[in-house]
């Protein structure tokens, strides 16, 4: 017989969130993603925030391409709102807002298209005990990029973070 028959993963009492702390840290997420969106509004920029029905760390040695990063799952309601607001030649800069809480990354992305005045804003959560492969590909590389694909796994667009830091902050 062996000890760890039946054993709960490790991370699963943490991802069920117990005291609500992963909950509260969503909602702030979601009221930092909406101040930053009304804040830009004020400013008389275009804003857009695309919600992601998954977001996953992916690392060079997951399939079989080099690519890495975060990748955002995005649902096909926001399929649209994506393929007709993004484009990496206009979208040149970026912010990211991102805190640690209990081992996952909180992070408002915010994509910039300074030409134009317009913003797409993306909220997202990781597990950052499910990252390592990532970090080790961005401290090679020197970036770490945002992807966005379909359910289906299709590739919408690609961004480029010329610093990984913020994304990271909980495991620097």
């Amino acid at each position: 017989m062996h000890d760890d028959i039946g054993a709960a993963d490790p991370g699963s009492f943490r991802r069920r969130d117990p005291q609500g702390v992963q909950t509260e840290a969503w909602k702030q997420t979601l009221e930092d993603t909406e101040a930053i969106a009304q804040e830009r509004r004020d400013e008389g920029w275009d804003v857009v925030t695309v919600m992601a029905a998954h977001t996953d760390t992916v690392s060079r040695d997951m399939g079989e391409d080099d690519r890495f990063g975060l990748m955002h799952v995005i649902p096909n309601n926001y399929v649209e709102t994506v393929t007709e607001t993004f484009d990496s030649d206009e979208f040149t800069e970026y912010l990211v807002y991102g805190t640690e809480i209990d081992g996952f990354m909180f992070v408002v992305t915010e994509l910039i298209d300074p030409e134009t005045e317009r913003s797409m804003l993306i909220p997202s959560r990781y597990d950052l005990a499910r990252a390592d492969g990532m970090i080790t590909a961005a401290e090679d590389e020197g970036a770490l990029y945002t992807h966005f694909k379909t359910i289906d796994g299709t590739i919408l667009g690609t961004f480029e973070h010329d610093e990984y830091d913020p994304f990271i902050a909980g495991n620097a």
